[in-house]
């Protein structure tokens, strides 16, 4: 039998699990209407919206100790601070790599399979 704060761990690492589902996909499509191009103005907001998606992630991440993926949005975190600053230009090789290192944190977001049986229970 699950003590209460195992059930409210639970919880709350199923709400962090379909919050950052949310926030994986607000980044993707960020990055990707980031590759389209944008004029200056647009690209601005858009660069501001993935920096605060990541910042939203990595802050829920430390909520609940998932430090891969609190460090990984730290990364991410700071390429988009960069390019707010204007520090570093996105190039095409640079949307592959964020990809990749979203790719990885849904990766890291999904329940693992000792996780999926005990649901199932």
């Amino acid at each position: 039998m699950a003590s209460k704060s195992d059930e409210f761990a639970k919880r709350l690492l199923s709400t962090f699990k379909a919050e950052a589902d949310e926030h994986l996909k607000d980044i993707t499509s960020g990055l990707i209407e980031l590759e389209k191009d944008p004029d200056p103005q647009v690209r601005a907001g858009i660069i501001e919206t993935v920096f605060r998606e990541a910042h939203s992630l990595k802050g829920a991440a430390r909520a609940v100790n998932q430090t891969d993926v609190e460090t990984i949005c730290q990364s991410l975190e700071s390429v988009f601070s960069a390019l707010k600053r204007q520090e570093i230009q996105l190039v095409p090789f640079m949307f592959d790599t964020l990809h990749q290192a979203v790719d990885i944190l849904s990766e890291l977001n999904l329940p693992s399979p000792k996780e999926e049986s005990k649901d199932k229970d």
